[in-house]
């Protein structure tokens, strides 16, 4: 059996007063974050009258940079051939934090038309998808984005016809490049 805890309303408030969630209240209690635990003291909480208005709740991550976030530099590379497409957004996240304004480069409208957001599509100047580097990279707006030669794909053909033939020797030196 677990361990049992007679929860005073002075330890409660202590513990409360300590946390941001109820899971947080667990650890400071020195309990497991889950199972019946869980349930027993957020009743016991409501049941004295504890105020939890302190609590995050599902923003308990909110003014905390996230653990794994790459630094732009670590993001805005050439990727090798064959490699996942980078996500919009974190591409989106580099590209600001490079310090690149957030507006179309063809025609300068922003990030809002007609006082509503517009997505602002990210546009590979290349048409190589792996190439992300930031002098390959633009912000567009979707109309101008529409009007390029390499939107949606339209020179897939032409990437995969000038890239260069994968050999175990040349792996060397297409890393070596990319460095």
């Amino acid at each position: 059996m677990g361990k049992r805890i007679g929860y005073t309303k002075e330890l409660l408030e202590e513990a409360v007063a300590a946390s941001i969630s109820t899971a947080g209240v667990l650890r400071y209690l020195g309990l497991r974050a889950g199972g019946g635990s869980y349930v027993v003291v957020k009743r016991r909480i409501e049941a004295y009258g504890i105020d939890t208005s302190h609590f995050r709740g599902m923003a308990h991550q909110k003014g905390r940079p996230a653990r794994n976030r790459l630094h732009w530099s670590d993001v805005l590379t050439v990727a090798p051939a064959g490699s996942n497409r980078k996500e919009t957004r974190v591409l989106r996240r580099a590209l600001l934090e490079y310090g690149r304004p957030h507006k179309c480069e063809m025609c300068g409208v922003g990030p809002e038309w007609l006082d509503c957001p517009l997505a602002l599509h990210i546009d590979h100047v290349d048409g190589n998808p792996n190439d992300s580097r930031p002098h390959n990279l633009r912000f567009l707006c979707p109309n101008c984005h529409s009007q390029t030669p390499t939107w949606a794909g339209r020179n897939i053909r032409r990437v995969l016809d000038e890239a260069p033939e994968r050999t175990p020797d040349r792996l060397g030196a297409e890393l070596d490049e990319a460095a």
